[in-house]
């Protein structure tokens, strides 16, 4: 499905299943699809909205993004489709978006999901990702096939538009979610595998955890950083519970 935002760019969701809803963001120069196991697996019980940010997947490219246009947009989404209030489910980049819109829209989101967290970047971090959507041509299979089934024909442009948007200062700030973590006090959800890496650090999530002892905290042993893409079997087992114990 589409929807056009005010600026004319055409942005791209999914909208599946019934019953309360819970809208997706997704990661770093990724797309919708990258929910789409997971969804599968919800959709029997959750109506599941999955988003294209602009500029990439199935979304409109563009050339710049405003440091508030990927929240902007989720939230123009939910209002389209009528939804009032939803949870929300962001991975990696879509957990920092995802904790943006909370932050700005608290009265809105029922509950908060973060898979594989940042509080934000540190400089190591966002080297290796300068150096991973600049050198294309170098690209690892796993990224290539992913970025080619994402974006289509010119992933390349998707990808260097995400390379490129990443380094706005205006933008970073934006979704940096440490100076404002503590106004995050809604049920929260943190997951991540305890496979370590410099761009998700793992102790992030130990920090969200501690800032709200309440919230639930799932790290899942041998396994690589995201849940919702890696294990959504299992993701979607702990979501359910977490869902169900935090609406009552």
């Amino acid at each position: 499905m589409y929807f056009t935002a005010q600026d004319g760019v055409r942005l791209h969701f999914d909208d599946r299943g019934g019953g309360a809803p819970v809208v997706m963001i997704h990661g770093a120069a990724g797309s919708g699809m990258s929910f789409d196991p997971l969804s599968e697996r919800l959709q029997r019980d959750f109506r599941v909205v999955t988003v294209d940010l602009r500029g990439l997947s199935r979304s409109d490219r563009v050339d710049t993004v405003s440091q508030t246009a990927w929240c902007d947009d989720t939230i123009a989404i939910a209002d389209v489709l009528g939804l009032e209030s939803f949870h929300l489910v962001g991975c990696s980049l879509g957990a920092r978006v995802a904790a943006r819109i909370t932050r700005d829209n608290a009265g809105r989101v029922t509950s908060l999901s973060v898979d594989a967290p940042l509080l934000s970047v540190t400089q190591t971090g966002s080297s290796s990702l300068n150096r991973r959507f600049e050198d294309l041509d170098n690209a690892t299979p796993e990224d290539l096939e992913k970025w080619q089934r994402y974006h289509g024909a010119d992933w390349r442009r998707a990808v260097t538009f995400y390379g490129r948007v990443r380094n706005d200062p205006a933008l970073q700030d934006h979704l940096t979610v440490r100076p404002w973590l503590p106004e995050l006090t809604l049920p929260t959800l943190i997951t991540r595998g305890d496979i370590d890496d410099v761009v998700h650090p793992l102790a992030h999530c130990a920090e969200w955890h501690a800032a709200h002892p309440s919230s639930w905290l799932w790290i899942a042993p041998r396994a690589g950083f995201s849940l919702t893409q890696r294990r959504p079997e299992e993701f979607a087992q702990i979501y359910r519970r977490f869902v169900a114990e935090v609406t009552g």
